[in-house]
């Protein structure tokens, strides 16, 4: 059995957001390969306990996650981007060195926020192997987010916030064996001169509908998922709503947001409650989908992988997305999507695809089956075997 020590900035639980849908995803393949022993050390998101389809993974605990650090703005006076020192509160640390004394095969930096003890692992990790799961390519990502903003002093704030990201990501980058990414695109970005780099795409831990048709009765409806916390992921909400939805509107097309957003931008767009629908986080998504036409990917901040296409491929729903925000996917994937360069583009594929349902019925069956074989938890367990076990015993 292979040690693994996984140091993730915050638990990937309740499963409402892409960068804990991807990591337990990738913790849930390992545990199947019947060969680690994982412990999972974190701060909490919410109060509940982590979700009991982590907890009953095979060989994998997770000791008590404390409250993240309350005051994030003290990382002004530090080297850490404010995720990570926020999720880097004094009981990780004391946690980490109590695990430290142990013996590891591999120790992974889950997402860069994760890596604020850094320098403490590098000292203690005796012969453990680093290994840092990329979610995005934060050196690239962040400045873009930054400079979105117009009020003077934020965006001098978030630049600097991102210069200490690019910061923290070449340390943990430089001092990692092994580079797990999502897409050939990070891949290219993480390559390094004696680095080994590996792709893992996400791994979809939901059931897949059955066989099913998108017939007449299905309301006039474009679902857009997502969890809206993060200020990149608030922005393009924002944009998506203020280019794409008057268009929707004049052919009485409803836009439905399921997923966390914050009460003032609920407030501010309250005028277009007929046809703008918060629904919030939602446990069950069977319904939303089965009343949807196409689901909607059009983020233009933030890059990486969106984790909602495979939501809305495994759920037999249609795609409709900016070319550039479906990073990760095929070019044949891609013929089975309603692409557009710009969001007016966008705006139009939805009006003239909407009531197309030979052609949605014909997009989203060739969809399921291109991403069935791509993303499945079978293929993502292989992938993790070679990687964190087969890699181990070369080593060793």
């Amino acid at each position: 059995m292979k040690k693994i020590l996984w140091i993730v900035g915050r638990i990937p639980s309740p499963l409402f957001s892409g960068d804990a849908l991807y990591s337990a995803g990738i913790l849930t393949a390992l545990s199947r390969t019947g060969q680690t022993d994982v412990t999972v050390v974190g701060s909490r998101r919410e109060n509940p306990p982590v979700e009991d389809r982590l907890l009953r993974l095979p060989h994998t605990v997770f000791p008590e996650a404390p409250w993240p650090r309350r005051l994030g703005v003290l990382s002004l006076l530090t080297s850490l981007p404010r995720d990570a020192y926020s999720l880097a509160p004094p009981s990780i640390g004391t946690t980490l060195a109590e695990l430290l004394d142990q013996r590891w095969d591999w120790i992974v930096f889950d997402h860069a926020r994760s890596a604020a003890l850094l320098p403490m692992v590098l000292q203690k990790r005796k012969q453990a192997s680093i290994c840092y799961l990329a979610h995005n390519a934060e050196g690239k990502i962040r400045p873009a987010i930054a400079q979105d903003f117009a009020n003077p002093v934020r965006r001098s704030l978030m630049r600097w916030d991102a210069e200490k990201y690019r910061r923290l990501e070449q340390r943990i980058v430089d001092a990692a064996d092994s580079v797990i990414c999502i897409t050939d695109a990070d891949a290219a970005y993480f390559a390094r001169p004696g680095k080994t780099t590996f792709v893992v795409p996400p791994i979809y831990l939901g059931a897949a509908t059955p066989s099913d048709q998108i017939e007449p009765t299905r309301p006039k409806s474009i679902l857009l998922l997502g969890s809206f916390e993060w200020v990149a992921k608030q922005r393009n909400l924002e944009h998506i709503v203020s280019t794409i939805l008057p268009a929707l509107k004049s052919q009485g097309i409803t836009l439905d947001v399921v997923g966390n957003v914050p009460e003032d931008i609920k407030a501010r767009y309250a005028h277009e409650r007929l046809n703008l629908v918060f629904h919030g986080p939602v446990a069950d998504l069977s319904s939303v989908l089965a009343r949807s036409r196409g689901g909607l990917v059009a983020e233009t901040l933030g890059g990486g992988f969106k984790l909602k296409l495979l939501d809305y491929a495994f759920a037999r729903l249609p795609i409709f997305g900016l070319r550039a925000a479906v990073d990760g996917t095929t070019a044949e994937e891609q013929s089975a999507m309603y692409l557009a360069d710009t969001m007016d583009g966008l705006a139009k594929a939805i009006i003239g695809g909407i009531d197309d349902l030979a052609g949605l019925n014909r997009n989203q069956a060739k969809l399921f089956e291109l991403m069935s074989n791509r993303f499945g938890l079978e293929q993502g367990t292989k992938r993790l075997h070679d990687i964190l076990v087969e890699k181990a015993d070369a080593a060793a």
